[in-house]
């Protein structure tokens, strides 16, 4: 990251104290940050959600650059719902919270250890900072920028939806293999129904008329009868 940008962290987890308490650090680090004026630190804004559905949405809306997880509780689940971050958001930084080093720590880039220190947090923040990328994604001719919800194409620059952004990231990370309609609306629309998917129809062609040269005849998104769709790119 270079100076003025902001840097979005998330944090998931019911520990209001401890939540307040990475607040305040990070307010004081950006009044500093304001102070010296050097533009060499990002600005780091801090949003909150006790649970994993709204910190889902969230990654959908608003895509942090860190994400913040408590795994004192449902440590299992806290792993999968990491996973399913990290599928969505390939950028992102995920960090434990906790008063030791997770069993499973290779799900996550870094721990935040209790009690936490300002010295300890900033250098923890620092170091992923440093990994974080634009949140582009590139696959051929097609650039997708996660953060802006903007893809740039040989047709020229839009910006999407969220479920719009979601559906094309998820086909540009399996780009050149099948992607299962049940996949889709599962990681996508968050449901097993397969009995009405007209609201994925509709996303497939709002795609298809961004990126192929000629839509009615598509090249690079295509459909695999009875199964779902791949995206044909080098």
């Amino acid at each position: 990251m270079t100076g003025n940008q902001v840097m979005r962290i998330l944090y998931v987890g019911r520990k209001l104290k401890l939540a307040d308490a990475l607040q305040a650090l990070i307010d004081e680090r950006n009044e500093q940050v304001a102070h010296t004026g050097t533009g060499r630190q990002p600005v780091l804004t801090f949003a909150r959600v006790s649970n994993q559905r709204l910190a889902l949405q969230r990654v959908r809306t608003e895509p942090p650059a860190v994400v913040i997880v408590e795994l004192e509780r449902k440590s299992e689940s806290r792993v999968r719902f990491c996973e399913v971050v990290r599928y969505r958001l390939p950028t992102v930084s995920i960090l434990a919270v906790a008063t030791a080093e997770p069993e499973r720590a290779v799900h996550f880039d870094g721990v935040v250890k209790i009690p936490v220190t300002a010295q300890q947090f900033f250098a923890t923040l620092d170091r992923v900072q440093k990994n974080c990328t634009d949140y582009l994604v590139k696959c051929g001719p097609i650039s997708l920028n996660i953060a802006t919800r903007t893809v740039r194409t040989p047709n020229g620059e839009y910006t999407m939806t969220p479920k719009q952004c979601a559906l094309l990231q998820m086909l540009m990370m399996r780009h050149n293999s099948v992607v299962k309609r049940s996949d889709i609306m599962n990681l996508i629309w968050d449901t097993a129904y397969l009995d009405d998917t007209r609201t994925l129809d509709v996303h497939i062609r709002w795609l298809r008329e961004r990126i192929e040269p000629d839509p009615s005849n598509p090249v690079y998104l295509e459909t695999i009868r009875g199964t779902g769709y791949r995206l044909n790119l080098i």
